[in-house]
């Protein structure tokens, strides 16, 4: 009797072992099923080109989707060649930050800060019913942060139905391009965020013998000093921030296999297409769309300045921070260099925003055609880039080359070569002064 009761509790105990280590085994499978796998899993997925669009990748009569049918190419072949380069990326919590979600459209795109992703979030809260409008620009840039879904908090199951039934589009832009558009938005321009976040650090870290006034603020970051800080961050994933890491790491298109890569040379061609592709063309609508999106970026850039006024002025007045925004929509060629910042640099700090809105709105109806205040932003970015050093230009290169070989942009643009030998053609106009 107590040979059969302890081999019963034997037989029972090993029962138990049996189970223990199938859930071990369960669970082990189920971690292992990372997020790489997920994706891998959508890239193959017909399903995911089926759907939606059945030809994306057939020739076709129409030069915008022979373009995108080039740049997908592209990227195929980038991918293969430059696997040992994208093994370390963003975070996959980050990616899924990224992806914006309309379920009802069967829309996911991936948002990439400074290509356009204010004006699509815009897109896709009216798409939501968040806002009642057609017209992207009828929505401030200010309030494009809300209204939308992500996947952020989505289970990777979910993720994956989403992405295999979903027609998926991301924007790029010229790395080179992209990076001097970071520093002229968050560290040039006003922005006490930035400054407080970003700026401190760099100081800090990459000036000799700063100012107490400069440690405290970081309001006058140069653009040496910003790439030196870039080229760090991305060396060591200390202190990176989503508006300057590249591209490829956001959206991870070597993972998923987006159906549209616009880009932002060509965003308003690219746009209408993948609207149209999508039957969105009356849910979507606009009324002039180069004069609209000088006009928001004008009503943006004011509503910024004077949203952070108070720690704003803590670092300097209020006239310095306006002529600083001033410069920026001359950087971007949406006032003509030509045309000089209202105030003088004593002027009293109480400049209404609507009197400020108003002296832009007057100033870009006076600029002209905008190819010719297009002449700016090369300008600019020829004047930015020749204060770079050698060195610090070739580590540069090898920052922003995943990017470059994945989107088919030059690994080293043409207008940059022998830049410390070209004469500037500014005629004394400095784009990056600090102050009036």
């Amino acid at each position: 009797m107590r040979t059969r009761c302890v081999s019963r509790r034997l037989l029972t105990k090993h029962r138990w072992w049996i189970v223990l280590s199938s859930l071990c085994v369960l669970l082990f499978l189920f971690f292992a099923l990372d997020f790489n796998t997920t994706y891998d899993s959508v890239a193959v997925d017909p399903i995911s080109r089926t759907s939606r669009i059945p030809n994306i990748y057939q020739a076709s009569d129409d030069p915008v989707a022979d373009r995108f049918l080039q740049r997908n190419t592209v990227l195929r072949d980038g991918c293969q060649t430059l696997k040992q380069y994208y093994a370390v990326q963003d975070s996959e919590a980050a990616v899924k930050e990224h992806l914006v979600v309309d379920s009802k459209n069967r829309i996911t795109y991936c948002a990439i800060e400074k290509i356009g992703c204010t004006f699509w979030k815009r897109v896709f809260q009216i798409l939501s019913g968040w806002q009642n409008v057609t017209d992207p620009f009828r929505i401030k840039g200010i309030h494009a942060y809300e209204g939308y879904q992500t996947a952020k908090r989505m289970p990777f199951d979910k993720i994956y139905n989403i992405l295999a039934h979903s027609t998926k589009f991301m924007f790029v832009r010229e790395p080179f391009e992209r990076l001097l558009s970071g520093y002229v938005d968050k560290l040039y321009s006003p922005n006490a965020a930035y400054w407080n976040f970003i700026g401190r650090y760099i100081v800090t870290r990459f000036r000799e013998n700063p100012s107490n006034h400069s440690a405290e603020c970081g309001h006058d970051i140069t653009f040496q000093e910003f790439v030196e800080y870039f080229i760090y961050s991305q060396s060591t994933n200390e202190h990176r921030d989503a508006h300057f890491v590249p591209s490829f790491e956001h959206c991870r298109p070597c993972e998923i296999e987006y159906d549209y890569i616009g880009k932002m040379e060509t965003f308003k061609e690219d746009t209408f297409h993948i609207l149209k592709t999508l039957n969105l063309e009356k849910m979507v609508t606009f009324n002039n769309f180069q004069n609209e999106t000088e006009t928001d970026a004008i009503v943006d850039t004011v509503d910024y300045v004077y949203s952070m006024r108070r720690p704003i002025q803590k670092c300097m007045t209020l006239t310095q921070a306006l002529f600083r925004a001033w410069r920026k929509l001359q950087i971007r060629g949406i006032i003509s260099k030509h045309i000089k910042f209202p105030y003088p640099l004593n002027y009293a700090d109480n400049i209404h925003p609507n009197e400020f809105k108003r002296q832009l709105l007057d100033a870009h109806a006076q600029s002209g055609d905008p190819a010719v205040r297009k002449k700016n932003r090369q300008e600019a970015f020829l004047e930015a880039y020749s204060t770079l050093t050698p060195v610090t230009m070739d580590r540069l290169k090898e920052a922003l080359y995943v990017d470059a070989v994945l989107f088919g942009y030059d690994v080293f643009p043409e207008k940059l070569q022998n830049i410390g030998k070209k004469k500037s053609k500014n005629n004394g106009f400095t784009y990056f002064k600090l102050y009036p």
